[in-house]
């Protein structure tokens, strides 16, 4: 830092200590008058905080330093003081800059008083501009903790209320009052969902897809749980997003929690079969039974897969059995779905119903192969 005489420089930074308290008293008033976000804080609680900033740096301008670590410090814990009291930081900034440039006009016209050289003002306010750049860096990492910190509250008090609501361990009253933060209507009906994010379609993206803008109020309350996205959404979302989603019955939110199994059963249903887009159990048919029910399906797979064998003839034959019960049992449709000739179709279901020796007409047994087809279709899946 510069060297100033004694004669002025004492005097000057006298004269502003003095005046330090006065000073923030009417900073926080034009911050108040003009920053919204200060006009809704009681002056008692910024004044102490901007007194002692005002003060230390005089101070440490009169003694011709840099601000020490420690009293960084001093400057983040003011930042995070700002953030926890919701100031956002371009307001923080602003009252910063406010309050700044009525210390630096009272260095300007104290030093003219008493006879300070222009020159020297200017190398005074410079280095008063440097410790206050340091000053509001460190406040500027104050504030982004308070808001991290907040925002991870934020995100666990939200989970805990979805989880509340999807597994009915809170009360209506105790709903009510705290779906009101964020805006929800609690009077209204919801759907429990539930999505698995995957690496092409990560947490965040499903989240935007699920809460898309709305008017009055929001439409959607989400959280992670257990690794899934799971909540409430007031509406069938449309469209594939390339992963599975399962969505229950509409409900109110103290009787949320059937929904929620049916959606959780739903998507895990729909995972496990590798089908993508919004599915509820009425359109998933059997499939959440094959999935539930393994003692069922192994002996299906025992008496209509495994005689076959594992060879390429097998497999052709078992894919064509899958095409032709998915498709209705149309023999031209599965043609046309796997290339083939539709002569190709019927040899291949003759054969397999040589080798297994059932009669796809019967209904019993088709149901039968099917479900068989199914388990196998899953035990790919896991395979793969």
């Amino acid at each position: 830092m510069a060297s100033y005489p004694p004669a002025g420089l004492p005097a000057l930074y006298a004269q502003i200590s003095t005046r330090a308290a006065e000073l923030t008293v009417a900073a926080i008033e034009r911050m108040r008058a003009e920053i919204p976000a200060y006009a809704r804080l009681d002056p008692a609680l910024l004044l102490p905080d901007a007194v002692r900033t005002i003060e230390q740096l005089i101070r440490t301008a009169s003694e011709g330093r840099e601000l020490t670590e420690r009293e960084l410090a001093v400057f983040t814990g003011h930042g995070e003081a700002r953030g926890r009291q919701g100031v956002p930081v371009t307001e923080m900034f602003r009252g910063w800059r406010l309050a700044v440039r009525m210390v630096l006009d009272e260095v300007v016209d104290a030093g003219r008083r008493l006879a300070i050289s222009d020159r020297r003002l200017l190398e005074l306010t410079n280095e008063l501009v440097a410790l206050t750049d340091a000053a509001i860096l460190a406040m500027a990492r104050g504030h982004l903790d308070a808001e991290f910190d907040l925002a991870r509250h934020d995100q666990q008090r939200r989970a805990d209320l979805v989880r509340g609501i999807l597994f009915g361990t809170l009360g209506p009253g105790e709903i009510r009052i705290q779906v009101e933060r964020y805006g929800v209507d609690s009077d209204r009906e919801y759907r429990a969902i539930r999505a698995r994010p995957r690496s092409a379609v990560p947490a965040d993206r499903l989240v935007r897809w699920l809460e898309p803008p709305t008017g009055d109020r929001p439409r959607s309350l989400l959280a992670v749980i257990d690794g899934d996205i799971a909540g409430i959404v007031a509406g069938f979302p449309t469209g594939d997003i390339g992963t599975a989603v399962g969505i229950g019955p509409a409900a109110r939110l103290d009787r949320m929690e059937p929904s929620f199994r049916r959606a959780t059963r739903a998507m895990a249903t729909a995972d496990a079969f590798e089908l993508t887009g919004v599915h509820d159990l009425a359109d998933l048919g059997l499939l959440p039974a094959v999935l539930a029910d393994s003692e069922v399906g192994e002996e299906v797979v025992r008496r209509y897969i495994t005689p076959l064998g594992e060879n390429d003839s097998a497999t052709a034959l078992l894919d064509t059995a899958e095409h032709y019960l998915s498709n209705g049992m149309r023999v031209d449709q599965t043609a046309r779905e796997m290339r083939l000739h539709t002569n190709t179709v019927r040899y291949r279901l003759r054969r397999f119903q040589e080798l297994i020796g059932i009669d796809l007409a019967d209904p019993d047994r088709a149901l039968e192969a099917w479900w068989a087809l199914q388990r196998r279709r899953l035990h790919r899946a896991h395979r793969e």
